[in-house]
């Protein structure tokens, strides 16, 4: 998938629905950068300066024609590693960096994984340290690198506002947004690790951008008998683009949710919790289905169920505050507020402007003149006899 090459997929989840979710907003390919918000410790700027070395630009030429451009990270001597969709149709590949471009001679792909790994012999960039994925938190921060419209790396800051599990790991989802340029670039945590490897996107959102894990890399590191020559790759397409009744589950999720689809995101819940019951995640979109159908003792059943399998979650926390909030419970509301803001002060402040504005709408509601349709008079509200 190259730089100017739209990825489309249709956002539906594995058999959950007879009648599939239509005109839902596709993935993009991105070939793009990151942006972030609060957890714990702050990255600082000057950590990243020393890791913009080992940032490559990815360079391919297309066997039919034309140049895909992405980005990279050095993740062992000579060896980079980036996202399949960016060299798929390449006949010849190099990188860019330390003010050179660098040949690469052969490569190693698992394509359902969205995972390449490039060696260029003459590459002498510095290895980044690989992290885990078992201490990562939503609401954490972290910060990504990656060549902005394939021509100038910049450096962007964000949180995690999501971890899907998938297979063995999880998927990270953060709140920065992409921009062409950077699949294959880094996502690191504050203290320039890295955690995950930037690659799609929900088109037409400002909030969903996703990154593969990095112990997906660490497992994958080719040995020397695994390399093959460059040529266009015939695996399987990634799993993000892959046909409607395999995609995961948390997929479809961001669509539906900024459709306001909720009867469909509620049903997608429940076949979602059916096959994985051991994962809060769908416990939680279910929970927030509900609030949206305005059935709030439902959703807080199912909010509880959330946090008995997620009890720390900052997101869930979040939706219980709402929904006590809009059932009248003051004690359960203070006492959600008090455990977000231990687990995330940005969300927690995000929490309390919500509530504000939610207070806000009410009063204005509660103003607004009425007019009697009978008569047309106009009454105020304390003196309303609605028939």
């Amino acid at each position: 998938m190259g730089l100017f090459d739209v990825a489309k997929a249709p956002f539906d989840a594995p058999g959950w629905r007879a009648n599939r979710v239509q005109s839902i907003a596709v993935v993009t390919a991105v070939v793009a950068v990151f942006s972030v918000a609060a957890f714990g410790q702050s990255p600082s700027p000057a950590t990243f300066v020393p890791l913009s070395a080992s940032i490559v630009r990815v360079e391919a030429n297309r066997q039919y024609g034309g140049l895909s451009l992405g980005s990279g990270v050095t993740v062992a001597p000579a060896v980079v590693v980036t996202n399949c969709h960016v060299t798929r149709d390449a006949a010849t590949i190099r990188i860019s960096g330390s003010g050179r471009t660098w040949g690469v001679d052969a490569q190693y792909a698992d394509t359902a994984h969205d995972l390449c790994f490039l060696r260029a012999p003459a590459w002498r960039g510095s290895p980044v340290v690989l992290g885990g994925s078992d201490a990562l938190r939503s609401g954490q921060q972290v910060a990504a690198l990656g060549f902005t419209g394939g021509t100038a790396i910049a450096l962007k800051l964000g949180s995690i506002r999501a971890l899907h599990a998938l297979e063995d790991n999880r998927i990270i989802e953060s709140d920065a947004a992409f921009s062409s340029g950077s699949s294959g670039g880094g996502l690191f945590d504050a203290n320039g690790v890295l955690i995950g490897l930037l690659t799609f996107r929900l088109r037409g959102s400002g909030a969903n951008y996703y990154s593969l894990p990095v112990q997906w890399i660490r497992d994958r590191l080719p040995a020397e008998d695994q390399w093959t020559s460059v040529q266009p790759l015939q695996g399987a397409l990634p799993f993000w683009q892959a046909d409607a009744e395999t995609l995961p589950y948390f997929m479809p999720v961001a669509p539906l949710d900024a459709e306001g689809r909720w009867a469909e995101l509620l049903d997608l819940a429940n076949h979602w919790s059916s096959a994985h019951p051991l994962d809060a995640e769908p416990l939680l979109v279910r929970a927030k289905a509900l609030q949206k159908l305005n059935r709030p003792q439902a959703a807080i059943v199912a909010f509880n169920d959330a946090l008995r399998l997620s009890p720390d979650d900052p997101a869930i926390w979040y939706g219980v505050a709402l929904v006590y909030a809009s059932a009248g419970d003051d004690v359960a509301l203070h006492r959600a507020e008090a455990r977000l803001e231990a687990l995330d002060a940005k969300l927690a402040a995000e929490l309390v402007a919500q509530l504000e504005r939610l207070q806000n709408d009410r009063s204005v509601m509660s103003t607004l003149q009425w007019r009697r349709p009978d008569t047309g008079t106009v009454v105020a509200p304390a003196s309303r006899n609605e028939p």
